[in-house]
């Protein structure tokens, strides 16, 4: 009997769908060696994120289900008991299960708790660098104990290690996270090389073991603060990046939280010029991390397994990065951070543009093993799609939700190919046409001319929520016909 394939899932944190250069949608920031897995495999168009916030969005990737039904509705709750999770069902399947990295899925569990049998995991919020770098303000580290980026830093001779040109917004009350810093020692003293090392470690153990391997490996970055070693931290130059179409936006017709964040991260004073230098540190993360990549893929090779191994290079959600005048991401429903690059190699060799998300690599993986999900999951696998026997999943719309981040407020989503509404439960609503405004600046809720469209957004957008049983309902059915 042939040995099942492997599964690797690459996941960084709030990295944009356009800064991987295969999507053909950014001239200036590089990603070779991902790009080469998009060359040898195929990679999804129009993938999305069920919640723009990093852990709701990883614990669906690890439960399949949207986080209003596992229960992590923002950064520090947990996933409810008695939920199936990915781990769990793939060391039943007889796989190998080792994870790298940032973990931020449970604030609880830990990757142990959830079926892994090794990896070194950031746990909590978990920057590695907190505490670590004496100049950094930044101050959130693992919770657990110890920190294994520090072992690492002094096991291998980089101890001590500090960063400079910290830069942060000017916003008096927020002057606790940089937007970027210069990493001040080599490449292979930083967080990201040592993911990748961790990762290589993993496949090292897995190639002497029998069982084929499902390999979890999670960069902390692009996300903010971009703490970047040179040649990267000076790779980009900022006077060559261009001014996003949305940054003239004005929030006139937008929910006042949009504005309101705008104001916290303390950034508008800096203009696009400002913003461009914060971009140029995190394009040079995201090259970073391609290397990064390229370094696993060359285990791969070296172990024998790369043509035997599912890759899945993705993301739990995107950054705005300037768009709108924002950064990172928040209760705001842009395509920059719903949508999300995913590239396979290892499957098929045809680029696929159905809507798909991220949670539906939990049953994709199941598929892969042989096996189907314990439970009901929201979604469906994906290899059909990845291998090119199925070319369309007939989805004409995608859903999402979120409930918390700085404020609470909860936001749902229905967007198709021509248009979005966003349903912001206390505050105006908002509906936006891709044909006329791909940037989403000109909110037409409110337009006569669109009361038609709007009445079918908010038919598509009740029949999700019945679906899937999103308690939102209650409200949104009551006051529907007014909004």
């Amino acid at each position: 009997m042939a040995k099942r394939k492997n599964i690797l899932y690459i996941l960084a944190d709030q990295q944009r769908f356009d800064t991987v250069s295969a999507y053909g949608k950014n001239d200036i920031c590089r990603t070779p060696h991902i790009d080469a897995l998009a060359e040898n495999g195929m990679k999804f168009t129009n993938a999305f994120t069920p919640s723009a916030i990093c852990a709701p969005a990883r614990a669906s990737l690890m439960t399949g289900l949207y986080p209003h039904k596992h229960g992590v509705v923002d950064n520090y709750t947990d996933i409810r008991d008695g939920i199936p999770l990915l781990g769990d069902c793939m060391k039943q399947a007889g796989y190998y299960c080792g994870y790298a990295g940032k973990w931020h899925v449970s604030p609880n569990r830990t990757p142990t708790d959830c079926g892994f049998e090794d990896g070194k995991p950031f746990m909590g919020y978990g920057f590695p660098g907190s505490r670590v770098f004496p100049s950094l303000k930044f101050d959130a580290p693992p919770k657990n104990k110890p920190n294994y980026y520090e072992e690492y830093l002094k096991e291998n001779g980089y101890w001590p290690m500090d960063i400079s040109e910290g830069f942060m917004g000017n916003n008096p009350a927020l002057q606790i996270q940089e937007m970027y810093a210069r990493h001040d020692g080599p490449v292979e003293s930083t967080i990201e090389y040592f993911v990748a090392q961790e990762t290589c470690r993993l496949l090292d153990k897995a190639k002497d073991d029998d069982r084929p391997f499902f390999l979890w490996a999670n960069f902390w970055g692009p996300h903010s603060p971009s703490i970047v070693p040179e040649p990267y931290y000076s790779m980009y130059d900022p006077k060559q990046i261009k001014e996003h179409p949305s940054y003239c936006e004005t929030f006139k017709d937008k929910p006042y939280g949009y504005y309101l964040t705008e104001k916290m991260w303390g950034l508008g004073d800096y203009g696009w010029d400002g913003f461009a230098e914060i971009i140029a540190r995190y394009y040079g993360h995201c090259t970073m991390i391609d290397d990064m990549v390229g370094m696993i893929v060359d285990k791969l090779k070296e172990i024998g397994e790369f043509e035997n191994t599912i890759i899945v290079y993705t993301a739990d959600h995107g950054d705005c990065l300037g768009a709108h005048k924002l950064i990172e991401k928040g209760a705001f429903t842009f395509d920059e951070i719903y949508r999300i690059p995913m590239v396979v190699s290892g499957a098929g060799k045809k680029d696929n543009d159905s809507f798909v998300y991220l949670h539906e690599l939990m049953p994709t993986a199941l598929e892969v093993a042989g096996v189907q999900p314990t439970a009901p999951v929201d979604g469906e696998s994906l290899l059909g799609l990845m291998n090119g026997d199925q070319e369309t999943n007939g989805r004409e719309e995608v859903y999402g939700e979120f409930h918390s981040h700085f404020y609470v407020c909860r936001q749902r989503m229905v967007r198709n190919r021509r248009y979005q509404l966003t349903f912001n439960e206390s505050e105006r609503g908002e509906l936006y046409d891709f044909e006329k405004d791909p940037y989403q600046l000109h909110n037409v809720c409110y337009d006569p001319a669109y009361a038609e469209v709007k009445h079918q957004m908010l038919d598509l957008m009740g029949r999700y929520m019945e679906k899937l049983n999103d308690p939102a309902r209650g409200w949104f059915n009551r006051i529907r016909e007014f909004y």
